[in-house]
């Protein structure tokens, strides 16, 4: 999944990974290495603290 992000972040790139290990592996071989990233920053779920997929009526 990608997201258009507001703020500072201009993408956010959801990662699934067996291992920390294979994390820093793509990380380092592959997404560095794409031209025009300049900058990644990593944050880490510890769990899931409560799921709620009911939005607001905005209309």
């Amino acid at each position: 999944m990608r997201y258009l992000m507001s703020g500072q972040q201009d993408y956010l790139l959801r990662v699934v990974s067996s291992s920390l290990k294979s994390y820093e592996n793509f990380i380092r071989e592959k997404l560095t290495r794409i031209p025009g990233i300049s900058f990644l920053e990593s944050n880490f779920a510890f769990g899931q603290v409560k799921r709620k997929n009911i939005y607001p009526d905005i209309s």
